[in-house]
């Protein structure tokens, strides 16, 4: 037996794993140990599946990643889905209903899986031949100074059918109640049962609080926003300090 037996560890991916573009060695090295001893490890982010090939020669995820926000959980190749749940034509509806009510936005995209989203931009006509035919989120470019308001305003138009999250300061993401991160943190851990015993999240932004919060042990990176600090289990060193790293290293003496 491995030490990390029974213990899946889902990761954020920028901010949290990945920092300034770049996944440190020493990150690396620590997941590739975390996986020969026993544990599964899985990527967790807002973009498409597509993008884990991205550091296919650096670390390999073994196990389902939770991709476009938990809309999808995918193999490490991006390309084979055990759960695929777009957010319906319903969210253009959404989009424009904001568009409309926060009119300081600068777009909206539309965005579909492994393919180009479609930019509406404030202003615009929607071209229904540009839509995305199976579309599982969108994303509101906003200016910084009405993103605190903003992204409240969108919580009241939306919520309770849509979830809604900021991804950084200027992004504010929506997707179909029930898609979300911690969502997927459900899900894998019924599919692998005991080889999920543990589940460790991780992560550094708004659009990562369910996954912390829905895991058995949440951790928050050093330089999380304070949100997301005020609900985490545990606090680990900043993104650039080789965050998952530490963690499986205090996941090793637990």
């Amino acid at each position: 037996m491995g030490k990390f037996d029974g213990i899946l560890l889902m990761s954020d991916l920028d901010g949290t794993l990945c920092c300034g573009g770049t996944v440190s060695k020493e990150n690396c090295d620590a997941i590739r140990y975390f996986q020969a001893e026993g544990g599964l490890f899985s990527v967790a982010s807002g973009r498409n599946p597509d993008w884990l090939l991205t550091w296919k020669d650096f670390f390999i995820p073994n196990t389902w990643s939770a991709m476009l926000n938990g809309a999808v959980l995918c193999d490490p190749d991006g390309k084979e889905f055990i759960f695929d749940e777009p957010s319906g034509e319903s969210l253009i509806d959404a989009g424009l209903l904001v568009m409309r009510e926060c009119p300081h936005l600068k777009s909206v995209l539309f965005c579909p899986c492994n393919a180009s989203p479609y930019e509406l931009f404030q202003g615009e006509e929607l071209d229904p031949t540009r839509l995305p035919a199976r579309i599982y989120k969108g994303l509101f470019r906003t200016p910084l100074e009405y993103s605190d308001e903003y992204a409240a305003r969108i919580k009241e138009l939306l919520s309770p059918d849509y979830l809604v999250m900021r991804s950084w300061d200027r992004g504010i993401e929506f997707q179909k109640a029930g898609t979300g991160k911690g969502d997927a943190v459900h899900r894998l851990k019924a599919l692998l049962g005991a080889r999920a015993r543990l589940t460790v999240g991780v992560g550094n932004y708004e659009n990562d609080i369910e996954l912390i919060k829905e895991a058995d042990l949440g951790y928050a990176v050093g330089d999380s926003l304070p949100s997301v600090i005020e609900i985490a289990d545990r606090i680990t060193v900043p993104c650039a300090e080789h965050a998952i790293a530490h963690i499986i290293s205090e996941l090793e003496h637990l």
